[in-house]
């Protein structure tokens, strides 16, 4: 698996209104080498690069979860973990949905705590 270094967030003039990335995710935009790599274990995820129109990505999403908040930033397979944008905190909850199954999900209070599970092997 290869393992990604850095990954671009949509720009702060695309996000939408009031929203802020967590601090720590715009510090692993420029090095994601402070994630818990090691030989045995690789991290899955694949952090999502501002490289669509940010709107139509929170309007498929809106149409495949019914979920009108979800700002996409990672995947693992058909997992997918997005910020709830309606959260204006600046350490916003992360959502991490199954998009085959949008049954199965989870929330977590902030980037922080999904980001601990994930370097656990949570999915």
């Amino acid at each position: 698996m290869i393992k990604q270094s850095n990954f671009n967030p949509y720009p702060n003039e695309m996000l939408p209104t009031g929203f802020i990335y967590p601090e720590h995710y715009l510090k692993l935009a420029k090095s994601t080498d402070n994630i818990n790599y090691d030989e045995e274990y690789v991290f899955p995820w694949w952090f999502e690069n501002s490289d669509k129109n940010i709107n139509e990505i929170i309007n498929i999403y809106k149409e495949i979860t019914g979920l009108p908040n979800l700002l996409p930033f990672a995947r693992n397979g058909t997992w997918s973990a997005c910020f709830d944008f309606l959260d204006h905190s600046g350490n916003p909850k992360v959502i991490v949905i199954d998009l085959d199954n949008t049954e199965n999900y989870e929330i977590f209070n902030n980037f922080d705590e999904w980001l601990k599970e994930a370097e656990n092997d949570g999915w």
